[in-house]
Parts: structure tokens; C-alpha cells; sequence
């Protein structure tokens, strides 16, 4: 059952630490009611079933193919799925295809005996042979070039891996994972990704969610995050304004969980008090989070500074039994100008608002 959220209205306190501590206690219920698994975290309908392809898979030891978009995370999944599975004590090899040249990527992949090209003074094994009894990783697996597409399909369907310049097959144990943040289905129309290479990998497949479809999860991540920063920095945070949740939730993140890391980083160095306030997030949170209910800083910052006008009046009057003509000259504004301001915010002289 999810705890109340119950906060002591005492008007001696300040209003700061009343917020403050507000937001620690709804940062700590929300990860009391998330569900993790190896560092992913969330509560959403769209993880929960993530989490649970991630089980599946981990559990069929099969070959799996992981579609998402860029800094959705899908690395994490796919170390998530090797530490579930039964060769988690083997070694997990991630392999760039996108980072390594072209002319270079064979060479890392499938090794190469001693003479093979210029430079190879020394026989090397390659990454495949690295992985053996455990799992190699493809991370954007649509970037290898057609000819080294067709060895990697020859390893997985043999389970042997020849090195370049060799003429022994090498016997290999290895579960294949591979990624891609492109349409793998419009790379095999187009012929640049091979449909039998596609189904040796694609046993399962899993899907991971953009972070905008599945906003329940980002107030979550941002304080799991948060805890993480505030450790590195040294520094006192206890959470997040629930303005600045407001901006966080409603942008639409189009670098997914890797932005806002990155955002709740740079807020964290800014943060100058108990809260990360939304001036402390990156311009593109502030601007990108203007959508269709007007909702954006600006608005927020009117309606703030509207609140703790009022209520400073307030205080100021109850502190002189009413007197507005006291409160008036304690406060050096005229007697007009504060009865002025009393109207705007419906404070009559000697009540409570």
C-alpha cells in the first residue's frame, strides 16, 4: 500500500524546508513502488514488460536483437539479459560497430593469424574468441558492410569463427546480442542488412521504449540519477521541485534516458539550494517542455513569485495585528501600495487569507 504523504502546515517553519522535505519523502515513495532489475528501473506498463522480454530472454539463452532508439539503453538491456542468464559468469564483450573502421572491424571480430596484412608481426584473437562461454555484443549491428555481414552469419550458424588470413576453423561458444536504433526491417528491404543474418539474430526480440512513452518512469530516473550526482559532487540535494518535475515529465526527451542523465547532471552542478529549481535545467528542457497547455518556465516563474508575494504580505500585516498603516511603513511602501497589492491578492487588513 503506498504511504500518505503527510507534511506538518506549521507557519513558524520555513516555507523552503517544507518543500524540501516534501520532496525527499515523494522521491523516496516513488522508488519504494518502482521495480528494478541489474540498474533498470521504473514503474510504467511499457518497463514492466521489458522487464519481463529481458527475463525471457535471459532464461532461453537464444540470440537476441535489441531495437530502440539512441540512449534508450539498450547496452544496459543487453548486459541486463547476459548477468541474468546462465553465462553470467562468462565474459560480456560489447563491440562498437559503428566506432571501429571499417577496415579494421574484421580484424577486431574474427582475429587474424601472424602475416595476414601489413603489420600483423603476432597471430591475435579476435573478439569472437574473446566471448567464448559467454555473450558478444553487436551495438549497431546495421553499420557492418555486407561482406563482413555474411562471415559473421557463417560463425553463427557453424559456431566457428576463422581469423583473418587463417584456414583453421576455431570452435566457438558464444550467445550473439545484437542492436540497432534503425529500421532493420526497411535496411533488409533496401538490401543493406541480410534477412538470414536478421533471423539468426532475431530468435527474440526486444523493444525498448522510448522515454516519452513511458513518462511515468521519469521522475523516477531523474531521482535515481539525482542520488548518483549528489555523491559525486558532494553536494546537499534532497530532490526536485515539483515545478521542475513538471518541465522533466512533459519534455519529450529525443536523446531518451542518456539526455536526461546528462540534465539532471548539469542541474545538480547548477542547484544552488535544497531543490533542483527548474532554472537549473538546460535550455532545450525549458523551451522543449512549451506544449500544447502552455506549460512552460516563464508561466511557472509568474505564478511562484505571485505565491510568495501574497503570503509575505500576509505574514507582514499578521505581524501587525492587521495594521495595514504598520505593516505599510515596517515594509517602507506606502499605506496605497501595499492596500493596492492587498486587493490584487485578496488579503482584507486584520484577516486570514
Amino acid at each position: 500500500m503506498e504511504r500518505a504523504l503527510v507534511v506538518e502546515r506549521n507557519p513558524d517553519r520555513p516555507l523552503e524546508e517544507l518543500r524540501t522535505k516534501e520532496a525527499g519523502r515523494a522521491s523516496g515513495r516513488q522508488l519504494d513502488d518502482s521495480f528494478s532489475l541489474s540498474g533498470l528501473v521504473g514503474q510504467s506498463v511499457a518497463m514492466s514488460r521489458l522487464l519481463n522480454d529481458i527475463r525471457k530472454a535471459a532464461s532461453a539463452d537464444a540470440n537476441v536483437l535489441i531495437l530502440g532508439e539512441s540512449g534508450a539503453g539498450k547496452e544496459l538491456v543487453s548486459r541486463t539479459v547476459h548477468g541474468s542468464s546462465s553465462r553470467k559468469t562468462g565474459p560480456f564483450i560489447p563491440i562498437n560497430c559503428a566506432a571501429i573502421p571499417e577496415n579494421l572491424v574484421e580484424a577486431e571480430l574474427l582475429g587474424y593469424e601472424r602475416g595476414a596484412f601489413t603489420g600483423a608481426q603476432v597471430a591475435k584473437a579476435g573478439l569472437l574468441e574473446a566471448a567464448d562461454g559467454g555473450t558478444l555484443f553487436l551495438d549497431e549491428v546495421c553499420e557492418l558492410n555486407p561482406a563482413l555481414q555474411a562471415k559473421l552469419l557463417r560463425a553463427l550458424e557453424d559456431r566457428t569463427v576463422r581469423r583473418v588470413g587463417g584456414i583453421r576453423p576455431i570452435p566457438v561458444n558464444v550467445c550473439f546480442i545484437a542492436s540497432t536504433n534503425r529500421d532493420i526491417y526497411d535496411e533488409m528491404r533496401r538490401g543493406r542488412f541480410r534477412e538470414d543474418l536478421f533471423f539468426r539474430l532475431d530468435v527474440i526480440e526486444i523493444r525498448v521504449p522510448p522515454l516519452r512513452e513511458r513518462r511515468q518512469d521519469i521522475a523516477l530516473l531523474a531521482a535515481h540519477f539525482l542520488e548518483s550526482c549528489v555523491r559525486r559532487y558532494g553536494k546537499k540535494i534532497d530532490g526536485c521541485a515539483d515545478a521542475t518535475l513538471g518541465l522533466l515529465t512533459k519534455y519529450d526527451w529525443p536523446g531518451n534516458v542518456r539526455e536526461l542523465r546528462s540534465a539532471v547532471e548539469r542541474a545538480v552542478a547548477y542547484a544552488q539550494g535544497p531543490l533542483v529549481e527548474p532554472e537549473d535545467l538546460p535550455e532545450a528542457v525549458l523551451t522543449g517542455s512549451q506544449r500544447q497547455d502552455g506549460y512552460c518556465f516563464h508561466a511557472w516563474r509568474k505564478k511562484t513569485l505571485a505565491r510568495l508575494e501574497k503570503e509575505f504580505l500576509k505574514k507582514a500585516i499578521e505581524e501587525h495585528g492587521g495594521c495595514v498603516s504598520g505593516a505599510a511603513r515596517a515594509l517602507g511602501i506606502h499605506r496605497s501600495t501595499l492596500q493596492r497589492l492587498m486587493r490584487r491578492h485578496n488579503l482584507p487588513a486584520g484577516a486570514e487569507a
